[in-house]
């Protein structure tokens, strides 16, 4: 830290030079792990930019659009471009996909059909999904419309219950 920095904060907030003894041995403990947060950062920063340049991202790809979601080239772009990053197949971005449980339950919506079985074999699902399968009572649950739920709990030793998988 600058010493015209510490004076100041000397002056504005009463600190005294213990304070910033505890500070500077802190910084100093962690600073391997903040040079190891920079490479990565920086490794990320131009995987990124590399994808942008394969996609020949462009200022046309910033262009205004109906709405619709008809030719977004933007769109396009953007997923072209988190698909190479992620080294994956394809990619779906959108804004208005709000969380992860919102993204599962569309891919749910989208793959179960009336009177097929949801079963988890990794136990109860965490509590947000409760309500989109239906184990617990909500409106709109894949319950409603005639999706079935059974799970495996796992084994007390906390292994998957390979057993109790085949059986159900």
């Amino acid at each position: 830290m600058l010493n015209e920095t510490k004076e100041l904060l000397k002056g504005f907030y009463q600190l005294d030079d213990e304070i910033f003894e505890l500070s500077e041995g802190v910084m100093d403990d962690i600073k391997d792990r903040f040079e190891e947060i920079k490479r990565v950062r920086e490794y990320n920063q131009y995987k990124v930019l590399k994808a942008m340049q394969k996609a020949h991202l462009s200022d046309n790809h910033f262009n205004w659009t109906t709405g619709y979601g008809y030719n977004d080239l933007g769109r396009e772009k953007i997923e072209e471009i988190y698909s190479e990053v992620f080294g994956a197949e394809d990619a779906l971005v959108r804004p208005i996909i709000v969380n992860g449980t919102h993204a599962l339950t569309l891919c749910l919506q989208g793959i179960v059909r009336p009177g097929d079985e949801i079963l988890s074999v990794t136990g109860k699902p965490y509590d947000t999904l409760e309500g989109v399968i239906g184990i617990r009572e909500e409106k709109g649950s894949l319950k409603e419309f005639g999706v079935t739920y059974n799970q495996v709990d796992f084994l007390e030793d906390g292994n998957v219950d390979l057993e109790g998988i085949k059986e159900k």
